[in-house]
């Protein structure tokens, strides 16, 4: 039997939420050999109606579930909304430490505030930026993170753009097969 997997999203301001991973660390291909990551999966208690940009134009979409990864090297975590046919609504990457380990099998990352969408299409939109100022003038966030954050946010942007370089506006084209991780994700 598999053994059971937590974890904890912290927020600068002291909110958390706790849950129970529903997946598991995967090895996923790369460049430089596999990397470790913990995936999880969920469905969404409601489904909901939403307008995305694809290759194809922009059409209406029923959102009914996601996938998460979450790497313990990287200044961010990654959602994939999803439908019930597993096609894609969007990406959401959001900003925050490093996965790390708070005892066994029980990991947490810290919400830096930052995030950014990314749809279908490629088309990207930062999200927060307000709140992550904020954080900064308050002294909740320390500027050496807040310098991570942009490096990996700019990181993140480049990835796409390379991405769509590539192939084409319709960065689905470039997931891994096993995974269903897109790559661009993995070069930032």
């Amino acid at each position: 039997m598999a053994a059971r997997i937590f974890y904890r999203k912290e927020k600068l301001r002291g909110a958390c939420w706790e849950y129970q991973v529903a997946g598991g660390w995967i090895a996923v291909p790369t460049d430089d050999g596999p990397r470790q990551l913990l995936h999880h999966r969920f469905a969404f208690y409601r489904s909901r109606e939403v307008e995305v940009r694809t290759p194809a134009g922009v059409e209406r979409l029923c959102r009914t579930g996601a996938e998460q990864w979450f790497f313990p090297d990287r200044w961010f975590s990654l959602l994939r909304f999803t439908t019930d046919d597993d096609r894609t609504v969007g990406y959401y990457v959001n900003f925050s430490r490093p996965l790390s380990e708070l005892r066994e099998n029980y990991y947490r990352d810290l919400d830096l505030e930052l995030d950014l969408w990314i749809e279908p299409n490629g088309a990207a939109t930062e999200l927060d930026r307000d709140e992550f100022n904020a954080e900064l003038q308050a002294e909740r966030l320390s500027r050496e993170w807040a310098a991570a954050v942009d490096e990996a946010c700019a990181a993140v942007s480049h990835a796409v753009a390379t991405t769509l370089t590539e192939h084409g506006p319709d960065i689905e084209q470039d997931r891994d097969p096993e995974t269903g991780i897109p790559r661009f994700i993995l070069r930032a």
